[in-house]
């Protein structure tokens, strides 16, 4: 049975029949065999936006729709019920960073109409492969390499006169236009910045605008983060595992993980095990264990990590937050508030809960739990009576802070049924902005 988004892909091309468009770096035989990692990239009329945009609200079993809009394009995220994605890039001009690079009139009147598509015409849709990615400092990825080898010499031949033509170019084989090093991209590239379009007033122009594109982009297309916490053996590392990869490769979105803090700081104990010594022996550090008694000491352990959070955060959303990345955090500042002597730390929690007013509040805090006797049977390093009591608390928790932070999710989730589980959490993560 076809996905939502098989089936609203086959509506949509059904649908935009009578608007002008060029679909660009289409390598497949039909629309079925789009990969379901892979975007949709149109170059469209801009005075019809609007139209492709109507189009594609009144598609079926939409869960919900994102627009970002550039001068030079809209990026649509459709969200579908059965959890499926599309990202269709509805481009209205043929620029990047700030460079004209081909007329996108002459590209949508030279459009080749193939059963219910409008194709770029080939000499058109490679020349922006090979443009797009010589302006990126970038040589024309394999796959694309891959599919123009597959033509035959008749069809080859036919872009490789188009090129050699409009850029006076003195090479034998098209392959010479893959890598940007070669002669061939470098003398086709300046003869795209010696074009009247980037010189002069109009050059000013486009810079302007990319600059203006680069403001909207660090104010609106912020990253989340989101933090998973929950006793040894509740699942969290391989909830955070199967987030990672759906983020990734469904969405493609930037990744980063943490584990508890931003740790701008080293952990203390790495001065004397050293770093990589002192991570495995915090990740070995077992629940309610600690055995630091001294107010003084746990004052000054929790001050140097409480640091780490609130110097660090700042780092972490200038660095990933602003640049549009998800942070993923294995564990965090919760701990501190629910099982501090697991850090050696022993300190009233009143205290340490307080102090969480000052620490930045993540988009999205899952906590995972499940009945005792599961956890004990995956991990036997604490009793079913700690795991009721830690879970409690943290149900607790968690109940308080959905309450007095009203902007973040604070959510609890029974983990016995792992497809169940990321259901809940990529729903809350598209809710808030994924």
């Amino acid at each position: 049975m076809e996905n939502n988004r098989k089936l609203f892909i086959n509506y949509f091309f059904r649908e935009i029949t009578n608007l002008r468009y060029a679909y660009l770096k289409f390598a497949y035989k039909t629309v079925d065999e789009i990969p379901e990692t892979s975007d949709i990239d149109l170059l469209i009329d801009k005075h019809e936006l609007n139209g492709f945009l109507d189009i594609i609200r009144k598609g079926n079993e939409i869960e919900m729709i994102d627009l970002h809009r550039k001068t030079f394009v809209t990026f649509v995220n459709v969200y579908f019920n059965d959890g499926s994605y599309l990202e269709l890039d509805l481009i209205n001009r043929f620029e990047r960073k700030g460079i004209i690079y081909l007329d996108s009139e002459t590209v949508l009147n030279h459009a080749v109409k193939e059963g219910i598509l409008k194709l770029a015409a080939e000499n058109h849709n490679f020349e922006y492969i090979m443009l797009f990615n010589i302006i990126n400092n970038s040589n024309i990825p394999k796959r694309y390499r891959d599919f123009y080898t597959s033509f035959n010499c008749t069809e080859r031949s036919k872009i490789f006169s188009y090129l050699c033509n409009k850029y006076d170019l003195s090479i034998n084989l098209l392959d010479e236009l893959y890598d940007k090093k070669l002669r061939g991209p470098k003398k086709i590239i300046r003869q795209v910045l010696a074009q009247p379009i980037n010189k002069g007033i109009p050059k000013l122009l486009h810079k302007i605008r990319y600059l203006g594109d680069m403001i909207c982009d660090a104010t609106n297309r912020k990253g989340i983060t989101v933090t998973f916490s929950g006793v040894d053996g509740a699942g969290k590392s391989t909830v955070l595992e199967n987030v990672k990869d759906t983020l990734q490769k469904k969405y493609r979105q930037k990744i980063v993980v943490l584990r508890h803090r931003p740790s701008l700081l080293p952990i203390l104990s790495s001065i004397k095990h050293g770093k990589k010594n002192a991570e495995k022996i915090a990740i070995q550090n077992l629940p309610r264990q600690g055995n630091n008694k001294s107010t003084i000491s746990s004052v000054i352990r929790f001050m140097y990590y409480y640091f780490d959070y609130i110097v660090g955060q700042y780092y972490i959303y200038f660095r990933y937050t602003l640049r549009g990345y998800t942070v993923l955090y294995d564990r965090y500042y919760f701990d501190f508030i629910i099982d501090s002597k697991r850090s050696n730390i022993s300190l009233p929690k009143p205290i340490l809960k307080w102090c969480y007013y000052f620490v930045f509040k993540p988009n999205v805090n899952v906590f995972l739990y499940a009945p005792p006797d599961i956890i004990f049977s995956r991990k036997q390093e604490m009793s079913k009576n700690d795991i009721q009591l830690l879970t409690g608390e943290y149900h607790q928790l968690f109940n308080e802070l959905g309450k007095s932070h009203k902007k973040q999710q604070y959510i609890s989730i029974n983990n016995t049924n792992l497809d169940e589980t990321l259901s809940v959490v990529m729903k809350q993560c598209m809710l808030a902005g994924v």
